[in-house]
């Protein structure tokens, strides 16, 4: 609605929530009063919806527009605020999250990843400080889609009301948590751990908690803390990435680390028919990569650093049985993928062709 009115007037426009005293200045405090658009220095506020004595209101710039068009103005965002009363969207902070959200998107589109949230985003005074941001991905295409009303009270059972919650695209979720809730407390044992397995732990828990409430797949990708206000759109753009790789090259698993996808990303970054030429030039794995038990058998032992005992473990296999299938790779394909030189080159081997496979 902001950008529709901005497009139509030329003035700029944005959403506000207004403090109680604010509220009750701009407003009045009757129900009747409240709901009664006014004239304030030299800009049209028009009420959206009251939330504990607090008024999310749409503002517009009057200068240089005339009677009809401050009617028309009038008109359109009251019948907004009416279109939002009646559709029951009211959860507390929704309006300005989209209005964030729809910075966002023009931003990712234009890829400007280092854009500052403006002055005008109505959230961005609580972007200030450290945060971590998450990004849910559903790819339940039949079911009901989730609701932001639903999603924010899981969440808050998760994160203890720290938190915000930006709809990004239909069925994309930004959730911005703060950082000392994953490393605030007295536990020294959490001191021992690094940042990475935090955040790791903190996105299984919260994947964890999502996959119990609703049916369907959903994949979920953690980025170390960032401040929001400047560094939120990079942010976003890496946690995309991270799970468009995820998707690609992490079949199966739904919790994505982006310092985990290196490799994923640089493969992905060589063009297509380069991919292939190199996929050619390594030497033909195909029969061993084609072969799901030793795709699967690869992927575990490159997993465990290569460690011949935990990847036996990992796959609840006898040792032998792990050593007879490093010794068919090696007989089939001529790469020991116990030394290091023949484990980079399989690696590297493995994740072009589940790149090329995939195109």
């Amino acid at each position: 609605m902001r950008q529709k009115l901005e497009q139509l007037t030329g003035k700029r426009t944005g959403i506000k929530q207004l403090g109680r005293q604010h509220s009750a200045s701009l407003f009045g405090i009757g129900a009747e009063e409240q709901d009664q658009p006014v004239v304030h220095e030299g800009h049209l506020w028009v009420p959206l919806y009251e939330n504990d004595g607090r008024i999310t209101a749409i503002w517009l710039e009057l200068d240089g527009l005339t009677p009809m068009e401050v009617k028309l103005v009038n008109y359109a965002a009251r019948n907004f605020a009416v279109a939002l009363k009646a559709t029951g969207l009211k959860e507390e902070g929704e309006i300005e999250a989209r209005q964030l959200s729809g910075w966002l998107n023009a931003q990712l589109e234009q890829e400007k990843n280092e854009a500052e949230i403006p002055d005008e985003m109505t959230l961005k005074g609580r972007l200030v400080g450290e945060m971590i941001p998450f990004l849910l991905v559903s790819e339940n295409v039949h079911n009901p889609q989730v609701t932001y009303r639903s999603l924010m009270k899981l969440l808050r059972s998760y994160f203890e009301n720290e938190i915000l919650l930006i709809p990004l695209q239909e069925k994309e979720w930004l959730i911005l948590a703060r950082k000392e809730l994953l490393t605030g407390g007295d536990d020294k044992e959490d001191e021992e751990e690094s940042a990475d397995d935090l955040l790791a732990q903190t996105c299984m828990g919260l994947h964890e908690l999502i996959a119990s409430e609703w049916v369907g797949v959903f994949h979920l990708a953690v980025a170390p803390a960032i401040i929001p206000v400047k560094g939120l759109t990079g942010s976003v753009a890496l946690l995309r990435e991270t799970i468009i790789l995820g998707r690609i090259f992490q079949v199966g698993d739904y919790i994505h680390l982006p310092w985990e996808l290196h490799m994923e990303r640089l493969v992905n970054s060589i063009p297509d028919d380069r991919r292939r030429q190199l996929l050619g030039q390594i030497g033909d794995y195909t029969s061993v990569l084609a072969d799901k038990e030793m795709l699967l058998t690869l992927e575990t032992f490159f997993e465990m650093d290569c460690n011949v005992s935990e990847t036996a473990k990992k796959l609840y296999i006898h040792r032998n049985t792990l050593l007879y299938r490093l010794d068919k790779i090696k007989q089939e394909t001529g790469a020991d993928v116990r030394s290091f030189g023949d484990a980079a080159i399989v690696k590297l081997a493995m994740l072009l062709y589940k790149v090329t496979k995939r195109k």
